[in-house]
């Protein structure tokens, strides 16, 4: 450590560090550029805003400081997923070793600084206390990191150069300030005047106890120089590699998405000024290069901490599928990197009017490779991003719900679809035959319009704008209400129950696909055309309340009809029955015959819409039903492998609707059981898994309504009905 009079050494670290702050800094720079090349993003107006929003802070000391999402525990069922505790001591330890490292970095300009000369002797003492044990415990956490990685071999988390690199600076800094401090207790002591140490402190000076004070002095200051130089090298190492998150995870957090999650947002179809020839001013379809994703969406990236979780939890992952949210997150990443650097460099080629330097940097941006293409995934150099990767989705959200920083996974993954529909026409070919049905008939059936109908009973009460009728609820059946034989079940379950409660509701025979499945597959078009479809239907009959029994529709209808000025109070089946039951309106009876009950939680009532107990509570209103959960339930549920527009398409072997059916049946008792659920395309699914294993005759797949019903008293219908 320099002193007093060692102005050489001082000035020496002084260059240094101020080399290190605008080595940093310019890094720092270059990547907010290359996220500030990016559009709006919609869920946030007005970014300045939240520095007066006390709520991000609070996200901030939440989720970044106490690292909350980061100590939950591993959802039951999922075996690779491990326990993050350990990363609690590193990081935190880290905290507590920067500020011990502040001290000596003020030291290097002021050698006479320390903080017993402002804090006093007692506040000092026990903040080297927590110095010193904090750096035993990191050094502690970073053997058992480093035998985690070498001996156990956790999925996805290995031990490469960087990890290494990452570790062995880590370990380096906190013996570092041992030898530093040791060195400097032993020296004090020999010149007569014991400085102030804790325990530790003085077990390493006793090291040192032999040497003479030149000894000491010397290696003081070769401990200290190495804590320092490790520091400043770490500082400009850490954005260029896997600690990148240390940089982009607290203004992740800081400006994460507190609204509804899960609503995509509206394309402009069309140019607003359709004389104007520029190419820029092109209806943005999607995203085709990483600067058409919102600037949130590619902050995104620089705040992945690598835990590997979103990866383990993703359903299409753990059946095979060549979908890592994670790796995906790192792909656009290195887009951002090698498009964005060429575009900064065109604007000061451009400022500078060098014409040569402009025509090889547009050759270069033109060369460079696609963000999307068919076989990236075997063979990087033609694109970042697999077409199959994102093709795999099932826009369950597990990643995006389990990411200790808000990361945003499907979000991207739908956007990059709907460049690949809209703009490119590239989609598999059972999804376009989806969208042939819905483009002719209204429905991705493909079944005929006028059949729509055919399902309903003649004292089911049809909306006619010629004999206006009383309701309360418009019943927005649904295409797989309407069209599967099977749905259409839970369709006749859901009138039975509201008929029995009182509940007037309607049903509008013009009613279309709400449109999902065209936009979660990318086809931007027809989901718009559905939805002012239904959105002038609604409106004629003057709807202000919807039920629905599909979990897409509930939520397509609810955060996404908006954006076209479609304003109404959707409720999904499980809410209403759940009201109803707790109003006494439904008198279920106390017992009746004993059947065992799993819930399987579906993704878009679950994770996006945080509707949990609603669904429980039912099920245990019915008599004689004993619910048990599967192991993978609630947030950490297991998709069926319908959504996303996954149930339109082929899947390989394993599927993720076997996966899931495995499970119930190993969690029912032998004899079979029910399976409880809320949404059409879960029954079908996990009815399909229970096939592959032969137990579909001794395990019943239920929805809710269909419980509900069976569970009236034939008496109390009949009262309604009169």
């Amino acid at each position: 450590m320099p002193t007093s009079g060692d102005y050489t050494s001082r000035v020496i670290f002084g260059v240094l560090l101020l080399g290190a702050l605008v080595g940093f800094a310019w890094t720092l720079m270059v990547y907010v550029k290359r996220i500030i090349k990016c559009r709006e993003e919609e869920a946030i107006p007005n970014p300045f805003a939240r520095l007066f929003d006390w709520r991000a802070y609070a996200d901030v000391v939440q989720y970044w400081l106490l690292q909350w999402r980061v100590k939950d525990p591993p959802g039951a069922g999922y075996k690779h997923v491990h326990t993050s505790i350990h990363h609690l001591v590193i990081f935190w330890g880290f905290l507590v070793i920067t500020m011990g490292t502040t001290e000596y970095l003020i030291q290097g300009l002021w050698p006479a600084f320390s903080y017993e000369r402002f804090a006093g002797s007692t506040l000092t003492l026990t903040f080297k206390y927590a110095l010193d044990i904090t750096n035993l415990l990191v050094i502690g956490v970073i053997g058992w990191s480093v035998f985690r990685r070498v001996v156990l071999k956790p999925r996805l988390i290995p031990m490469n150069f960087d990890a290494a690199l990452i570790l062995g600076m880590i370990l380096a800094l906190c013996f570092s300030h041992f030898m530093a401090h040791g060195a400097h207790y032993a020296a004090s002591v020999k010149a007569g005047d014991p400085a102030l140490a804790t325990v530790f402190m003085k077990v390493a000076g006793a090291i040192y106890a032999g040497g003479s004070m030149s000894y000491l002095h010397a290696h003081a200051g070769v401990a200290w120089w190495a804590h320092v130089l490790i520091v400043l090298f770490f500082m400009n190492y850490i954005p260029y590699s896997k600690h990148v998150h240390l940089v982009g995870a607290l203004p992740n957090i800081f400006f994460r998405n507190r609204g509804q999650l899960g609503i995509m947002p509206k394309v402009e179809l069309e140019m607003e000024d359709e004389d104007d020839e520029d190419d820029e001013a092109e209806p943005n379809w999607g995203v085709e290069r990483y600067e058409q994703f919102s600037w949130k969406s590619m902050l995104d990236n620089y705040a992945c901490t690598e835990c590997a979780r979103c990866t383990n939890y993703c359903p299409a992952y753990n059946t095979d599928k060549p979908l890592s949210p994670m790796k995906l997150v790192h792909d656009l990443r290195y887009a951002s990197r090698d498009r964005g650097d060429l575009l900064s460099a065109l604007e000061v080629a451009h400022a500078a009017a060098d014409t040569e330097e402009i025509a090889a940097l547009e050759e270069k941006l033109e060369n460079l490779k696609p963000l999307v293409a068919e076989g990236a995934e075997d063979d990087p150099s033609l694109g970042y991003v697999d077409t199959e990767t994102l093709w795999s989705c099932t826009t369950c959200g597990a990643c995006q719900e389990n990411c200790p920083v808000f990361i945003e996974h499907p979000m991207k993954i739908l956007e990059m679809r709907t460049n690949l529909v809209l703009a490119q026409e590239s989609m598999p070919q059972e999804l376009a035959n989806a969208f042939k049905g819905i483009e002719r008939n209204m429905n991705p059936w493909g079944i005929g319009m006028d059949s729509r109908m055919d399902w309903i009973e003649e004292d089911t009460p049809v909306l006619d704008e010629d004999e206006p009728i009383e309701f309360e609820y418009l019943f927005f059946v649904g295409c797989a209400g309407s069209f599967d034989n099977r749905s259409q079940k839970q369709s006749h379950a859901l009138l039975k129950v509201m008929k029995a409660a009182g509940v007037k509701v309607a049903i509008a025979p013009e009613e279309v696909c709400c449109g999902d499945p065209g936009r979660r597959s990318g086809n931007e078009f027809i989901f718009q055309m559905m939805a002012e479809q239904n959105i002038e239907t609604f409106n004629t009959y003057g709807v202000k309340k919807i039920v629905t029994f599909c979990p897409h529709c509930f939520h397509t209808l609810k955060n996404e009809y908006p954006q076209f000025g479609g304003e109404y109070e959707v409720l999904h089946h499980s809410e209403v029955i759940a009201d109803l039951i707790a109003e006494g309106r439904l008198d279920l009876p106390r017992s009746g015959e004993s059947q065992t009950v799993v819930y399987h939680d579906s993704c878009y009532m679950g994770r996006w819409n945080k509707i949990y107990d609603e669904p429980r509570d039912v099920v245990n209103a019915i008599g004689g039903t004993r619910l048990i959960e599967l192991d993978r339930n609630g947030q950490h549920s297991f998709c069926c492998g319908a959504g996303g527009g996954r149930f339109w398409m082929e899947e390989e072997t394993p599927r993720v609707n076997e996966n899931r059916a495995k499970e119930i049946i190993d969690t029912l008792p032998a004899a079979g059981g029910v399976v409880a659920l809320n949404c059409p395309f879960c029954t079908t699914m996990i009815t399909d898994g229970l096939k592959a294993f032969d137990a579909d005759e001794k395990i019943q797949v239920l929805d809710i309504a269909e419980m509900v019903a069976a569970a009236l008293p034939d008496e109390e219908t009949v009262e309604a009905d009169e």
